[in-house]
């Protein structure tokens, strides 16, 4: 009897979806290795699902997706998972607002003087045109926005308006069928293989210098997208096809194939295959 209790408690302490990920991944005699392995999605991302830690990640859109390729990965259903961690979102999104505090008038013997007054708005100013030039001279994606943008652009596909690019494929040259086509991350960046449906089989993040030759079998079967094209460099048979979308905004859709990548870049870009919205 006292064994059943024991474990009735165990299984009540366990209130997080991520602690049911790593239970079930060690039920499976997995490591977080191999878990990465096959949902291409790094150990430090996996391991702060597991904590439900989602301030680790790249940024919270990607957190459910992330959670449901966890759930395959260990025989757990997709839609229960995805479901858990949309409530914990909103808890904590529901937990870090302030609390309230009641208003009492301020004394008029307390009020700052004019000249603090002048001296803090000066101050102010200052801040507010260092941040500015901080801004300006940052190269670094702005995450919140890539994230706000990507949640946005979820029922629609990306415009389709050519970005300048540095040194694109030469127009009129030829590209073999067969040509190596290669991804390169610029900074950090996410990537996603879509399937005619639409649906994203794979995904995976490349670190800044990183590259990963796209697979023959993923050039034939799947589209490309991504939340960061300014991020992400493209090149077949060594050459850079220039940008695949606007900065900062969500583009799907994108044909792997080396003649297509080619044709974008010289200012005709083939239209990408009809992806309808998937959940979750």
């Amino acid at each position: 009897m006292a064994d059943e209790e024991v474990a009735a408690q165990g299984e009540l302490a366990i209130t997080r979806t991520g602690d049911k990920l790593r239970l079930a991944r060690e039920k499976a005699g997995l490591s977080l290795a191999d878990v990465a392995t096959r949902t291409r999605i790094t150990q430090r991302h996996l391991e702060a699902i597991e904590k439900s830690d989602f301030t680790e990640l790249p940024g919270r859109t990607y957190v459910t997706g992330f959670a449901r390729a966890y759930a395959r990965a260990v025989d757990l259903p997709e839609a229960e998972i995805g479901a858990g961690i949309r409530r914990e979102l909103e808890e904590d999104a529901y937990g870090s607002r302030p609390l309230y505090e009641a208003y009492e008038p301020t004394d008029p013997a307390r009020l700052p003087t004019a000249r603090l007054t002048w001296t803090l708005v000066i101050v102010a100013l200052l801040l507010v045109s260092a941040y500015g030039v901080w801004r300006f001279l940052s190269v670094e994606p702005d995450e919140a926005l890539v994230a706000a943008q990507n949640q946005a652009a979820d029922d629609s596909e990306a415009p389709a308006t050519k970005a300048a690019a540095p040194a694109p494929a030469k127009a009129g040259a030829a590209i073999a069928a067969n040509a190596p086509v290669v991804l390169t991350g610029i900074s950090e960046v996410w990537i996603g293989f879509d399937d005619a449906t639409g649906k994203t089989e794979n995904w995976r993040t490349l670190d800044a210098g990183e590259t990963y030759e796209v697979p023959p079998a993923y050039i034939e079967q799947f589209t490309l997208r991504t939340s960061i094209p300014q991020a992400l460099k493209v090149t077949v048979g060594g050459r850079d096809v220039g940008p695949i979308g606007p900065a900062d905004t969500l583009v799907k859709g994108i044909s792997l194939k080396p003649a297509d990548l080619v044709a974008r870049a010289e200012g005709s870009p083939a239209a990408p295959a009809a992806a309808p919205r998937t959940g979750g």
